[in-house]
């Protein structure tokens, strides 16, 4: 995909998941707590983490990439799978969520890699601001919890989040046609 297709896939997912926190905001931490720990969640978004490592990087691995290894590399990525859910079963949706969010944020990256356009910049801000939640949630899932256990206190915090990410991702889809 383009750089604006990106902006703009961008931008109304953040639409949507701040509309949606909006207007959910009394029951969205407990919702959240609910799928922090939630098994049909971890294993639709492993196995969707999995497909994606699979069919986008494992397949066009070439010679110079360990393209002779795409077997192994495979076969290690299906234990890994399989191995999560026999060892690492605590916040593996959180954990899942994070992989996605960074196989995500790689290729909007790739897509704005030597763009001219100055609008891309809060394209490549926000993406980094979400490699560092998913990075952070991923080390230590437990303060997703914790996060939603904070805002869950007042619901004034829940309509900053939710402010905060339909602004952006209003900005940005503003933005997205300027580039």
């Amino acid at each position: 995909m383009s750089l604006i297709q990106f902006s703009v896939v961008t931008s109304l997912l953040l639409l949507t998941l701040g509309l949606a926190i909006w207007i959910r905001r009394s029951t969205i931490c407990n919702e959240m707590l609910v799928f922090a720990r939630s098994n049909k969640a971890s294993v639709m978004l492993l196995t969707c983490a999995l497909a994606w490592f699979l069919f986008r990087y494992v397949k066009n691995l070439t010679e110079a990439d360990f393209g002779n290894y795409k077997i192994i590399i495979g076969l290690v990525a299906v234990f890994i799978y399989f191995g999560s859910f026999a060892l690492v079963k605590d916040f593996l949706s959180v954990r899942s969520l994070s992989i996605l969010c960074l196989f995500y944020a790689r290729e909007v990256l790739d897509s704005a890699w030597l763009q001219e356009p100055p609008s891309r910049l809060l394209l490549v801000s926000t993406i980094y601001v979400i490699i560092v939640l998913a990075l952070y949630f991923g080390a230590w899932p437990f303060r997703f919890r914790d996060f939603f256990e904070w805002l869950n206190i007042q619901e004034k915090r829940v309509k900053i989040l939710a402010t905060t990410i339909t602004c952006t991702g209003l900005a940005l889809l503003l933005l997205s046609f300027n580039l």
